[in-house]
């Protein structure tokens, strides 16, 4: 049998990057905790966590912290059916991955009546909305937003709707830059915006509107509100979510680059199969958002 305890000191060990921080949050020692880790490795016969700073889980690792957060959660369900004062006055915490537009547009609101009903805390997680799955797949989170159609095993996967795209200027770069529209040699030497290394929007939707597959300069902006302003304030040009600059459109701030033209990604929530009535909750809530929010499927530009 699986002490808990080293369950819940592998997966402290882990969220809070080091041994001194989970036995604050665990409010032990650092000697107990590492003795807890011990014990788990010595029980398994193999290790659970690097000791590098940060200490990353290994493989097996993972897998017992995925089974500890399905477990907690569940607890913390069945506690509220067999103590319902008790579980008035507490929270349940629930890890999440979700991509930096969807954080910044819809997913807050969306998810709102899941976290007032079940008086949710969530730990958000985020990342390129291609990469969310990975966090899922390693553990770190029970469910994420992410452009994956084919659900994890073990899990499930539901359509919330697609997000579309334009590219966006302001009038004073596009005449700067772009005075003879997108040619390859403006695309060339015109700075665009990527959210990460990973970012391959952007070049694709280069290469399918305009047949362009050259380089770029481009900035490194890890935040959807940050694309935005750098965009606003005249310094790039990239790709933005319609429902980040509406308001911006109209007024004149910004000009699409390629009017006709567009990019839909299709969003999907995946979550572990695990009987859960809040997770399935959260679930419901984005999946009805999406379907009265979110494009209902990705659609290509007229040729």
């Amino acid at each position: 049998m699986l002490d808990p305890r080293w369950l819940e000191a592998l997966t402290a060990v882990v969220d809070e990057s080091g041994f001194d921080r989970a036995a604050q949050r665990l409010c032990l020692t650092q000697s107990a905790v590492s003795q807890r880790i011990r014990q788990l490795e010595e029980h398994l016969g193999q290790p659970v966590v690097s000791r590098t700073q940060p200490p990353e889980p290994t493989p097996a690792g993972r897998r017992l912290i995925q089974h500890h957060r399905q477990m907690r959660l569940l607890e913390q369900e069945l506690l509220g059916t067999l103590a319902p004062a008790a579980s008035e006055a507490s929270y349940t915490r629930v890890s999440v991955g979700v991509n930096a537009d969807s954080l910044a547009t819809w997913f807050l609101e969306a998810a709102r009546p899941a976290v007032e009903a079940h008086r949710l805390l969530l730990d958000i997680r985020v990342d390129d909305q291609d990469y969310t799955h990975a966090l899922m797949r390693d553990g770190d989170v029970i469910g994420c937003v992410s452009t994956q159609t084919v659900p994890l095993q073990g899990g499930e996967c539901r359509f919330l709707g697609a997000m579309r795209y334009h590219c966006l200027a302001t009038p004073a770069f596009s005449a700067r830059h772009f005075p003879h529209g997108l040619t390859a040699a403006a695309l060339a030497s015109a700075p665009a915006i990527l959210y990460s290394h990973k970012d391959d929007i952007h070049s694709e939707f280069l290469a399918s509107a305009l047949g362009y597959h050259g380089p770029f300069p481009s900035f490194r902006l890890p935040s959807a509100q940050g694309f935005l302003e750098c965009t606003l304030q005249g310094m790039a040009y990239c790709l933005l979510p319609e429902m980040m600059t509406t308001g911006a459109c109209s007024a004149g701030r910004l000009v699409d680059l390629l009017p006709g033209q567009w990019v839909d990604i299709g969003l999907y929530w995946h979550q572990w199969r695990i009987g859960s009535q809040v997770a399935a909750s959260l679930a419901d809530t984005l999946e009805a958002y999406g379907r009265a929010n979110l494009r209902p499927s990705a659609e290509q530009p007229a040729g």
